[in-house]
Parts: C-alpha cells; structure tokens; sequence
C-alpha cells in the first residue's frame, strides 16, 4: 500500500502531541513573501503560514494527504496551491522566499540523495531566501523508537506500530485495525522507511547556506539528547 494511504485518514490524531503552534511562533518571524511547504502532509504548517497572510503552495507524494489538506484549506476559505509531488523533484516556474519541510519530511530521504535535494531547494530560492526544515535526530530513532514497539486503542481504531533498527534507518510497519461495526474489524497495513541522518552531515551538505539548528521541540539551542532539530538555513 502507498505509504501514508490509511495513515492518512488518522494522522492528525496520532499527531496530537505535535507542537505546531509553538513551532509556527519559534520560525514565524523568519518566513515572509511566497513560499511552499514540502512534504506538507495534512497541511497543519501550510494552513498556518497561509492564514498569515504568506502566499503559499504544499507539495507532498501522499495524493490522499493532500486531499485532507485540501479540504482544511476550503473549510477556512484559504487559497493554497496543492503539489501532488516527491520533494526530490521539486522544479518551480519561479524562485519564492522560503520553503519549509516540517514533521520528519528530510528523514524520508536516503543520505544519498540529501546533497542533490539541498540543490535544488537552493535553486528555486531566491538569494537570501530561507530554507526551514526539522528531523528526527539519531538518539530518537536509535534510542526512543528503535526496535520497540507502540500502539494506540481508540474507538474506532486500534493500531501497533512496530519499528526494526537497521544501519542508519529505521523500518517501521504500522497495522491499523478499523471497527466495522460491532466486534468486525478490519485490518490494513503499511510501511515506511526513515533514514538517520547526522546533524554534522546536513551541515555540511548546505553549501552556501548560513545555518542555525535548535531543539525542535523546547525551541531552544539542542542538546545530545535533544529529539528532534530544527534547521534554519539562509541562501548566501
């Protein structure tokens, strides 16, 4: 199944420990103009930038994210341009002020494939622009999710979330198990493959970029221990 099909349904839920706002309030000041969102997912960052008055676009691969985030986006009368695209082959028509990736969207990228990304968003950036992205760092794939093993049991949905750590990714499959009706479930699967990658290395993959990292969760400078990172780079 394509990754990001049923999670698609219940990732707002399953995020809800997600500090938008506050990661909205620690970056705000740093993004004006145009810009797009990759890997937008349901479009909670977008949303946010767009009701500030940015002109906006989000890109994700997931069409069934972006079709929750097309929908949010009308139910708050916003005009964003939806992207159904992999971030790898981001090609704009025009350069814009900033590009954000929030939520693990890097973490999805093999490290091989980070120099050419970093290029192409310094490509469709204009001089100065700023490029604002987070991951999940190597102590939280290594130490916190790793090869354990979550789950979750609502109402209508039960899911386990079983994760194998590899050399330098983490494989994590995800059953959800949907109420039918009564005691009739019904079970559907998928899998997605996140990539560690480290802080010293995404440093020295931004060429030509002035580069700030923080702790993506206390919105402060980060620690060995820190969760995830935010990057704020800005296009020399």
């Amino acid at each position: 199944m394509e990754a990001y099909g049923i999670l698609a349904k219940y990732y707002d839920r399953l995020m809800g420990d997600f500090d938008y706002d506050g990661y909205y309030e620690f970056v705000k000041s740093q993004l004006f103009g145009e810009g797009i969102d990759l890997a937008c997912g349901s479009g909670e960052m977008t949303l946010r930038l767009a009701a500030d008055g940015r002109k906006m676009a989000g890109a994700d691969i997931s069409a069934q994210m972006l079709n929750i985030a097309m929908q949010k986006a009308k139910k708050s009368a916003l005009d964003i341009k939806w992207l159904n695209m992999d971030m790898l082959d981001l090609e704009l028509n025009h350069s814009v002020d900033f590009i954000t990736c929030v939520c693990d969207g890097l973490n999805y990228i093999p490290k091989e494939k980070i120099a050419g990304l970093f290029e192409k968003i310094k490509v469709n950036l204009k001089d100065g622009g700023k490029f604002i992205f987070d991951i999940s760092t190597k102590y939280k794939l290594e130490e916190i999710i790793g090869d354990n093993l979550f789950c979750e049991d609502y109402d209508d949905v039960t899911y386990i979330w079983s994760n194998a750590l590899g050399k330098n990714f983490v494989d994590m499959d995800i059953d959800f198990f949907e109420r039918i009706e009564g005691d009739v479930y019904r079970r559907v699967g998928e899998s997605h493959r996140q990539y560690i990658h480290d802080c010293e290395f995404l440093k020295k993959s931004l060429v030509d970029w002035n580069v700030e990292i923080y702790d993506g969760e206390k919105f402060c400078l980060p620690n060995a221990k820190s969760r995830r990172l935010i990057f704020i780079a800005t296009k020399r």
